[in-house]
């Protein structure tokens, strides 16, 4: 019979030989936590594999008790992983090594989250994001709906599109600037990298460079350089590959088909309204230098057929036309790291990248220069 002392020496050498173990494991942390009123009796824990396409991997079932409190620990690599509870109620948490991330709270709508300062990084980004989306975008959008209240002239409407359009850049070169002063190499820089553009690329890039420094050999880290790659395929210089996508008649209309001088890549869709807007001015300029040598090539993100062939007809967009139909899955959408609309590309005849990103004024005056 064991003695209740050799007992207590073989819990104690146990705890010893766990604790020598998760030491020598590098990509080991611990998620706890007690919400008072969850129903859950479990919760979901996820990876999150593919942050264009939002792809997860379910990882785990964490058990919680009848006093609404779990704890595991898991042996695996720094990466953004997300708690989902019955209600759909998910928690994004970037967690890096031997971190014990804590989750305190008396329901799901007021949770305490501890023990992880990338988590914190994602939390404050997260919240600085929301803040300039809404006083450089949502603000102009509420203008503009309060101004079709009043059916006011559809110049002003037209100027606040643009305004629209021009703000969102504001916000992203702001998250770029966030990103760079305040989040250094920390594991919440993966989830920001869905909204980089190539205009901030040489900031970028020293980023990921900084990043992989601290983090050599991780999975998010390949995932970054594969982000910068795809930046790099959309910067002014670079060289179009061949696209080829069906139009309205469902016919293969290939890029590398075009002889114009100039042409306008145009990433649309019928329910982003700043596209609608913008079928005006590309109108005029297509009218103005289509025999000059000027083409337009309209890839539409929709998923609605029908929907995208009224814009077609209501917009009179008279133009090279394309579309999958797969709204951003489609495969020219993913391989071009095309996130949000409108998105434009201009090219000359040899598919090299003269400007990207031009719109209102700024797209008229540099298309009228090309034609001086």
């Amino acid at each position: 019979m064991i003695s209740k002392n050799h007992h207590y020496y073989l819990l104690i050498l146990s705890f010893l030989i766990l604790i020598g173990c998760t030491s020598k494991n590098d990509n080991s942390f611990i998620i706890s936590g007690t919400i008072s009123n969850l129903e859950d009796d479990f919760i979901i824990l996820s990876q999150l594999t593919n942050i264009q396409t939002n792809e997860n991997r379910v990882i785990d079932t964490l058990k919680v008790n009848k006093r609404g409190k779990f704890n595991a620990v898991y042996f695996l690599e720094p990466n953004i992983y997300a708690l989902t509870f019955t209600n759909n109620k998910t928690i994004q948490l970037a967690i890096d090594k031997g971190q014990h991330i804590k989750i305190v709270g008396n329901d799901l709508e007021n949770l305490k989250i501890s023990g992880s300062v990338d988590t914190q990084l994602l939390m404050d980004y997260e919240a600085f994001r929301k803040k300039s989306l809404k006083t450089l975008v949502t603000s102009i959008r509420n203008k503009i709906k309060n101004l079709k209240k009043e059916q006011s002239n559809e110049n002003e409407i037209a100027k606040l599109r643009t305004l629209e359009v021009e703000n969102y850049k504001i916000h992203l070169n702001q998250l770029t600037e966030f990103i760079q002063e305040k989040m250094g190499t920390s594991i919440a820089i993966y989830p920001t990298s869905l909204r980089w553009n190539s205009e901030n690329l040489p900031i970028l890039n020293k980023i990921v460079l900084d990043f992989e420094s601290t983090h050599p050999n991780l999975a998010i880290t390949k995932k970054l350089f594969e982000r910068i790659e795809l930046l790099k395929k959309t910067s002014i210089g670079a060289t179009i590959s061949n696209i080829k996508m069906p139009n309205e008649l469902n016919q293969i209309i290939q890029l590398d088909s075009i002889k114009s001088k100039y042409t306008l890549i145009d990433f649309w869709a019928s329910w982003c309204p700043p596209c609608r807007t913008e079928s005006n001015l590309l109108n005029n300029l297509y009218k103005s230098y289509k025999n000059k040598g000027f083409e337009i090539y309209g890839i539409s993100l929709d998923t609605n057929k029908e929907r995208w062939l009224k814009a077609l007809k209501n917009d009179n967009r008279t133009w090279i036309n394309v579309s999958t139909l797969e709204g951003f899955k489609t495969k020219v959408s993913t391989e071009y790291a095309i996130t949000s609309l409108p998105t434009n590309i201009i090219i000359d005849s040899e598919g090299k990248i003269i400007a990207t990103n031009i719109h209102g004024e700024q797209l008229k005056e540099f298309i009228e220069k090309l034609f001086e």
